[in-house]
């Protein structure tokens, strides 16, 4: 089963043809609990899963936290995986570090915060309303991006059984690109024996 692709496909020009992509994750850039700014070029070519917390909320938070580490434990084979918290507050690397200390976030998640009000607007332009999610309950959804940059699904964060889907599917597009890539591979050998 192929995953599938979220959002509005956009019409491109390639060659004087018309032609259409999917809709990728904006370009952005924003600041991690380490004070390095993290920014979606740095994520191209990996895999990556995120989600929108308010880092001082004491209902929703904690468990998207827990269920993070869920995803980040039970994906512990997969070093490429990147897990992202965009935090909604305005909030310091200090208080990122701080926070990630906390909830005991491993290696592989990042904490971004811009600092102003940046981050709700590019939450609800770039992942809410084109994929036609309901934030009125709050921002509660999992993303999970390809390597491209596409949304491949969304998910429930505070939903054992969803988060489970999502560390499934994490796997079925690692297996995917796996077999790409063999693919590839076994067609330039072929291409190379022919040669010879």
């Amino acid at each position: 089963m192929l995953l599938p692709y979220y959002g509005p496909k956009h019409p491109i020009v390639v060659n004087s043809k018309k032609d259409t992509v999917y809709y990728g994750v904006q370009d952005f850039s924003f600041l991690s609990q380490n004070g390095n700014n993290i920014t979606s070029a740095s994520l191209h070519g990996r895999i990556w899963v995120c989600c929108f917390e308010h880092l001082n909320d004491k209902k929703v938070s904690p468990s998207q936290a827990i269920l993070m580490n869920r995803v980040e434990e039970r994906t512990d084979r997969d070093s490429g995986l990147r897990i992202i918290t965009f935090a909604l507050d305005s909030e310091s690397s200090k208080s990122l570090s701080a926070y990630a200390q906390m909830v005991h976030a491993g290696k592989r998640q990042y904490f971004l915060s811009s600092g102003n009000e940046k981050m709700s607007d590019f939450a609800i332009n770039t992942f809410y309303q084109p994929l036609d999610s309901s934030y009125k309950e709050g921002f509660i959804h999992f993303f999970l991006i390809d390597r491209e940059g596409h949304i491949r699904g969304i998910y429930n964060g505070l939903h054992v059984k969803e988060t489970d889907q999502l560390i499934d599917n994490i796997s079925m597009l690692e297996a995917a690109y796996y077999v790409k890539q063999n693919r590839e591979e076994g067609k330039k050998g072929d291409d190379d024996g022919g040669a010879m």
